[in-house]
């Protein structure tokens, strides 16, 4: 993505109504297996190991995730309560994306083990499938001029916010005008970065090894190809969420109450659902 995972309200949950939300993760072990099958085409035994792979995944992120969002909601409706301060915002940041990355070194984990699976035909057909998203990326973040780009930040982060507080003030969109030109555009590298990875992964299920040594193969490369530690897309990653954290303080600082009544209603909902959910029901 070219923007970073935005900080407090703006991007750790699915931008879907609570209703919504609830239903689709009820439905993530059919999903998923959609999903895939929407790349490559599988045949009947991998089409099992995938759905028995996604229950695995949706369960363990059940068990694990679901509790842990719901008690950070629970701590920024109390935040929202008095006047918020950008270490506070930084801190709810660091613990969204540790929640990010274990869930994404599970994903990764279920990769090194399927992907392997996969014979030539199946490979091309997902290598394809890759190369039409790197092309809608580009299209969608990378070919913008300087004015395009910016629009986008502000319509994006402005959808955002008011999915969270609802009708934003004319001071609060106008903090977000401001600060959009802030914000520093890593598309390009990061889809340099993706065919990287991409032709790593390649040359790795085209090789002649065994299924297991292309597993142990995959999960080294794992381990060691961090997107987001390169140093460029590192600096522009940190310098984008302390915009963004300036930004949410402003924001919730000036909101009103109508807003903070949204707020903790939006919030109290996905509280309740995150905990049903983790209790299975």
């Amino acid at each position: 993505m070219s923007r970073t995972r935005a900080p407090l309200i703006i991007s750790f949950i699915l931008l879907v109504s609570a209703c919504s939300f609830k239903t689709i993760y009820h439905r993530l072990d059919y999903l998923i297996p959609s999903y895939v099958e929407g790349m490559v085409s599988l045949d009947d035994v991998l089409e099992k190991k995938v759905e028995q792979r996604a229950n695995l995944l949706v369960r363990w992120h059940r068990n694990t995730q679901l509790t842990q969002y719901a008690d950070l909601l629970r701590t920024i409706q109390q935040d929202v309560e008095s006047p918020l301060d950008v270490q506070r915002v930084l801190q709810h940041t660091a613990t969204i994306q540790a929640l990010w990355r274990a869930l994404e070194a599970k994903i990764k984990d279920e990769m090194a083990e399927l992907l392997p699976m996969l014979n030539g035909e199946q490979r091309e057909e997902l290598f394809e499938s890759i190369d039409d998203k790197n092309e809608d990326f580009y299209d969608e973040y990378v070919d913008l001029n300087e004015d395009e780009r910016i629009e986008q930040y502000i319509e994006t982060t402005t959808e955002s916010y008011e999915n969270w507080l609802g009708s934003l003030t004319a001071a609060q969109e106008q903090a977000i005008e401001k600060s959009a030109s802030g914000l520093i555009s890593s598309a390009a590298l990061r889809l340099t970065q993706r065919r990287v990875w991409q032709r790593n992964i390649r040359e790795i299920l085209d090789s002649g090894d065994t299924k297991e040594v292309k597993t142990l193969r995959l999960q080294q490369f794992f381990d060691d190809f961090n997107l987001n530690e390169q140093p460029q897309l590192a600096a522009a990653s940190e310098a984008n969420i302390k915009t963004l954290a300036r930004l949410t303080v402003e924001i919730i600082n000036q909101a009103t109450t109508e807003q903070k009544s949204f707020f903790k209603n939006k919030t109290g909902e996905y509280i309740e659902i995150f905990t049903e959910l983790s209790e299975n029901r």
